[in-house]
């Protein structure tokens, strides 16, 4: 599937905009890192509040930040296809960046289970609650995938293909 989404992208008006613009990947490296920073600064302190940490801390209003979670997901999103775009053929048979794609699937399947299962119990957490076993289950689930896309993505420069 990689292979094919790169074919479609190689030669394509959008991948010979972006390898003819001389400072647009730097530019798209200080966004992407700006997206990562609201995405796992955010998920840190919803995920350690929900797995029992931080409990002077209301779990409501720690929900209060999941606007600036999706706001650096959707920067890391576009600038992540652009980079893609911009150099599929690397990118397509990179093992890092394979791994990283698998870990964010994993991540969005854990963030689905937080909505369906765990976000209903949040109303009812006050400050000094501990949190259920399963909302503790899938917010270190989530630290742990996040810390692994973190880690593949530096990877991406240096470990070449699989």
């Amino acid at each position: 599937m990689l292979d094919a989404l790169a074919r479609a992208a190689l030669d394509s008006p959008l991948n010979q905009w972006i390898q003819a613009t001389y400072w647009l990947w730097p530019i798209l490296e200080i966004i992407h890192f700006v997206g990562l920073t609201l995405l796992l600064g955010g998920l840190l302190i919803i995920d350690l509040r929900i797995a029992g940490h931080f409990r002077r801390l209301n779990p409501l209003a720690i929900h209060g930040l999941l606007p600036l979670v999706l706001a650096g997901f959707s920067l890391n999103l576009v600038t992540g296809v652009l980079f893609f775009i911009g150099d599929p053929m690397r990118y397509s048979i990179n093992i890092g960046f394979q791994v990283k794609m698998g870990l964010i699937f994993l991540a969005g399947l854990n963030a689905l289970l937080y909505y369906w299962k765990v976000a209903p119990l949040v109303p009812r957490l006050a400050a000094g609650d501990g949190s259920p076993m399963l909302a503790r289950l899938v917010a270190y689930a989530s630290l742990a995938l996040w810390a692994g896309v973190l880690l593949s993505g530096r990877l991406i420069p240096y470990v070449g293909t699989g």
